[in-house]
């Protein structure tokens, strides 16, 4: 069986002189599209901001997309969600802005190497540059997070008094290595791989990633890694002659691949970091989206750790749960990731209504 984690990761659940260029484009006759270029201290982020004739809310929607390398639409199987959503606000003069990743379109830098602490500070970059601009300046902002950019915003909404509001579109509420962890069990669905031996998996992922978070026995991590690995393949291949040098072979270029994986900076800063150590902190309203078959991020693994922190916090809050959505929040059958591409490119019924009107709601 071929692990998907990899694929779950990036999808998932994988700063101060400023200069500016930007063009305009008309989408429609009530609003501009801008595209920016954002000049920061050691990288430049484009994006494109979107701004009604008629603003309805002073506050600048800001969007930040999932793990990943993505662009500011967030093109994900062909579906642009940010895109979507931006155009949807802008009909109901809300302004926005969306930005390229770290190495992604027109944004510089190297996203792979980039932390959790890299994009926070570009994320508050984004801000402070629209609050200097003498055109379109922002004073506020409401934050939006969807998947892992749920983290990012709420790190830097709890830092930044500027940020007013804050939305959660399929955010983890606990730390990364869970979900990750919940997607190796997530593999293994209808095979028949025992229990006890899914269960070995699941702790060699879990050695493996604390072993490279620690920087230590990672050589033993890794070698169990590579044993749990070929055992599994066997009682794949059990009904079946198997070549073991082509076994073995499998085994040590799966172990070495989630080495690589698990050592990346753009994942390892978010794997350990706890989302709800944040989130308990906000006063601000937050609306928290979720999809019913989410099996990327699900509620029965998230929604409860993020409505104690905010329970905690005294902050606001709005849960609002899609039961045929998935990750994506497109109307799903099964919710898992093999039919994202075929499903149509577009979101569940009243799920942009959902939004736009929550934020003129607290205006």
């Amino acid at each position: 069986m071929k692990t998907r984690i990899y694929l779950h990761v990036l999808i998932l659940f994988l700063i101060v002189t400023f200069i500016c260029h930007s063009s305009e484009n008309a989408i429609n006759e009530d609003s501009r599209s801008i595209d920016l270029v954002i000049k920061l201290e050691n990288v430049s982020i484009g994006g494109t901001l979107i701004m009604p004739s008629n603003l309805k809310t002073n506050s600048l929607v800001i969007m930040s997309s999932g793990s990943g390398p993505q662009d500011r639409d967030e093109t994900l199987e062909g579906f642009k969600i940010f895109k979507v959503i931006a155009e949807h606000l802008a009909s109901k003069g809300i302004a926005s802005f969306r930005y390229d990743d770290r190495g992604v379109g027109v944004s510089t830098g190297d996203f792979v190497n980039s932390t959790l602490d890299n994009h926070s500070k570009d994320l508050e970059g984004i801000m402070d540059y629209f609050k200097t601009k003498n055109k379109h300046s922002f004073k506020s902002f409401i934050l939006f997070g969807h998947s892992q950019g749920g983290i990012l915003a709420g790190k830097v909404a709890v830092e930044n008094a500027s940020v007013k509001k804050l939305i959660l579109m399929a955010a983890p509420a606990v730390p990364l290595v869970e979900v990750v962890l919940y997607q190796v069990r997530q593999d293994y669905n209808q095979t028949n791989i025992s229990n006890s031996l899914i269960e070995a998996d699941v702790s060699a992922h879990n050695k493996l990633m604390w072993a490279i978070e620690d920087g230590k026995a990672i050589k033993e991590a890794n070698q169990l890694f590579l044993q749990t690995t070929e055992t599994i393949l066997y009682e794949i291949n059990s009904e079946t002659k198997v070549d073991s040098s082509a076994i073995k072979e499998q085994a040590i270029a799966k172990a070495e691949t989630y080495k690589m994986i698990y050592g990346l900076p753009s994942l390892t800063s978010y794997l350990y970091y706890d989302p709800a150590s944040d989130l308990e902190k906000l006063s601000i309203p937050v609306l928290s989206l979720f999809g019913g078959l989410d099996y990327q991020v699900p509620i029965h693994q998230n929604k409860d750790v993020l409505e104690n922190a905010l329970l905690k916090s005294g902050a606001p809050y709005k849960f609002i749960t899609f039961d045929k959505a998935n990750h994506y929040f497109q109307e799903a059958r099964t919710g898992k990731r093999e039919e994202y591409a075929i499903l149509e490119k577009n979101f569940v019924p009243d799920f942009l209504k959902k939004i736009s009107d929550w934020i003129l709601e607290y205006k």
